[in-house]
């Protein structure tokens, strides 16, 4: 028997590298996106989460569903609000939705490592509303889900817009490292790779109806990830905090211990920090 998944968001950042590794296991992948993937081995639907028709005929032959289409950029969340609560809330229920009425075995959510905090943006409000959503799918229609809470991910294929691909481009020229505040903000970064293999956990049986959070072993403050992102590069590049300047949806993480949980489920990532910047910087070179 083959075996079907749809993967929205498949052609971006995250979600190509989970189509990467279904494939890997010999899964017939699907991609629902507005953007055409660069694999050529996947069969790829052009459309919107919004589109409940169209999701109801995908999940007819799909079974499993890894939906990570959102919008995420959170530089422009705070400009579209209603566009990130449309896209991020009802693009999630309309798929829960259509997954109800067609049984499918599997609804996978990729939600995020900061929804614990409170952010001040309206992505991590909206994966806060769509976990609650989805538990309540499972609470009225035993709808089987598993919610992996992803980190901040770094790696090939990225949008050139966070953090380490703003600061690698930058050392490598030489040039001066802006950080916006006071460089005290904290992130859990994860290699985009690991977080291909890692969402792979969502298929085991035990993980069925569990929330799991992705990450790596702690915490960095974004003026330290800076510092080693120089050090690495042995670059001239100089830090400028600007405190004048701090972005208004900014936030910050406390850090989630999931040693415990890592050994229940068999997962630790293959890079740490130092390893993961250098195989990007090498790429990058």
């Amino acid at each position: 028997m083959s075996k079907n998944a749809l993967v929205t968001g498949g052609s971006g950042f995250i979600g190509s590298h989970v189509v990467d590794s279904l494939i890997r296991r010999n899964y017939k992948v699907t991609i629902l996106d507005l953007s055409k993937p660069k694999r050529s081995d996947v069969k790829f639907i052009k459309g919107s989460v919004l589109n409940k028709n169209l999701i109801q005929l995908l999940l007819k032959k799909n079974k499993l569903i890894f939906h990570l289409a959102a919008v995420s950029d959170i530089n422009k969340v705070k400009n579209i609000p209603i566009k990130t609560i449309s896209t991020n809330i009802l693009g999630t229920l309309c798929l829960l939705e259509a997954s109800r009425k067609e049984n499918i075995k599997r609804f996978i959510f990729a939600s995020t490592y900061y929804s614990s905090g409170k952010s001040g943006n309206l992505y991590t409000t909206s994966k806060n509303a769509s976990e609650l959503i989805i538990e309540n799918y499972n609470l009225l229609y035993g709808l089987k889900y598993t919610i992996l809470r992803y980190p901040t991910a770094y790696g090939p294929r990225n949008r050139q817009v966070d953090a380490i691909s703003i600061f690698v481009k930058r050392a490598l020229k030489n040039l001066n490292l802006v950080i916006y505040g006071n460089g005290q903000q904290k992130r859990n970064y994860l290699h985009v790779e690991d977080l291909g293999e890692g969402s792979m956990i969502a298929l085991q049986e035990k993980l069925k109806n569990k929330t799991i959070t992705l990450a790596s072993k702690k915490n960095i403050k974004i003026i330290n990830l800076a510092k080693m992102i120089i050090r690495l590069i042995n670059s001239k590049s100089k830090i400028i905090l600007n405190k004048k300047k701090k972005r208004s949806n900014d936030f910050t993480s406390n850090f989630i211990s999931t040693k415990k949980q890592d050994q229940l489920i068999g997962w630790k990532p293959k890079y740490d920090l130092k390893s993961g910047l250098l195989q990007y910087i090498k790429n990058s070179s």
